[in-house]
């Protein structure tokens, strides 16, 4: 298990705290690893929490902010449920992306597809949202710090990039460890 597109340098890992992924992906980076969470991954960009994360990235030499999450989050398995109750602004955000999936996706595609699409595209979201805060998106671009997103198969112990989910899923059905 290994993310095969992660440079080396300390990382600042954006998760959910529900996903409980800290160990692992201590133990899959070989850098020093760094975590800032938000239920969902949601994340909200007030000046403060911008500033803090300013600091923290300059002091300890963050060379690349991660979002990831786990596709079993119990978030996205809520959004999909059609009788519960959201506890979470999360699920809304979550409805909005769901909407955005081809209809023959949505009425053909097996549930853990449709979890792993969904959490790709609401990590893509939120690694734009970063890069366009004015202070830590302006300063993450200055210093040329890679962002990037995986979704974590914890049964294939593999960390998908949204690319490969989107291509293998969306064109071919499926979503192999290969």
């Amino acid at each position: 298990m290994s993310f095969n597109k992660l440079e080396s340098g300390n990382c600042l890992f954006l998760i959910c705290p529900t996903d409980h992924i800290e160990s692992i992906l201590s133990q899959t980076c070989n850098t020093k690893a760094f975590f800032y969470t938000a239920l969902g991954a949601s994340f909200n960009w007030d000046i403060t929490t911008q500033k803090n994360l300013i600091t923290l990235i300059e002091n300890q030499k963050i060379t690349q902010v991660v979002f990831v999450t786990k596709y079993s989050n119990l978030f996205y398995q809520e959004a999909l449920e059609p009788n519960s109750e959201p506890l979470f602004t999360v699920y809304d955000t979550l409805l909005k992306l769901d909407k955005t999936l081809p209809d023959y996706f949505l009425n053909q595609s097996h549930p853990i597809l449709r979890i792993m699409l969904l959490a790709s595209r609401h990590l893509q979201k939120q690694q734009k949202n970063i890069l366009e805060t004015f202070l830590l998106g302006k300063m993450i671009k200055q210093h040329k710090i890679i962002t990037q997103s995986f979704v974590y198969h914890p049964d294939n112990e593999v960390f998908y990039p949204p690319k490969t989910i989107e291509n293998k899923v969306l064109l071919y059905g499926t979503l192999s460890s290969n």
